[in-house]
């Protein structure tokens, strides 16, 4: 399966970036693909994660929106879950959806990491970073803000 073989690498790499100790799996259950026992996994189905209260704040959380039960979830659903794991649940967020899901996890400030590459591959692979969201601009310093020797030179 090409899907697991994306997955396992793409760990590979967050886990280079930033260590992770704890992950959620919400849509699968990938224990038998499990190549990093250092990751301690926990699993919850799509309806099960809905209802489950806060109980901790885990390193990463991956979510596959492309199985037969996220299939089936209204859009208003789907974005409950991902705003529930990007607001409380986890620093970073690994999405595996379909090609239809691009404007809601595009909305929510997801990135996309990894096209689809042939026209009948239907899985995209998209990222929430809360380390790297929001890039710094360019004129967020103090050169542009509240300089003394600007005041009587430019009208604000």
């Amino acid at each position: 399966m090409a899907e697991q073989n994306v997955i396992t690498s793409m760990l590979d790499d967050l886990m280079q970036q930033q260590p992770i100790s704890t992950a959620l799996c919400i849509g699968q259950n990938l224990a038998e693909y499990q190549s990093k026992p250092t990751i301690q996994w926990t699993y919850f189905n799509v309806s099960g994660f809905l209802i489950q209260p806060f109980s901790q704040r885990y390193d990463l959380a991956l979510v596959v929106l492309n199985t037969n039960e996220s299939l089936a979830l209204a859009s208003q659903h789907k974005s409950q879950l991902l705003v529930k794991l990007r607001d409380l649940m986890a620093k970073t967020i690994v999405v595996v959806a379909t090609p239809a899901d691009a404007t809601l996890l595009r909305a929510l400030g997801f990135t996309q990491l990894i096209e689809p590459l042939q026209a009948n591959q239907d899985f995209v692979i998209w990222q929430f970073n809360i380390l790297n969201y929001k890039q710094v601009p360019d004129w967020l310093n103090a050169k542009f803000w509240a300089n003394p020797e600007n005041w009587d030179k430019f009208r604000w």
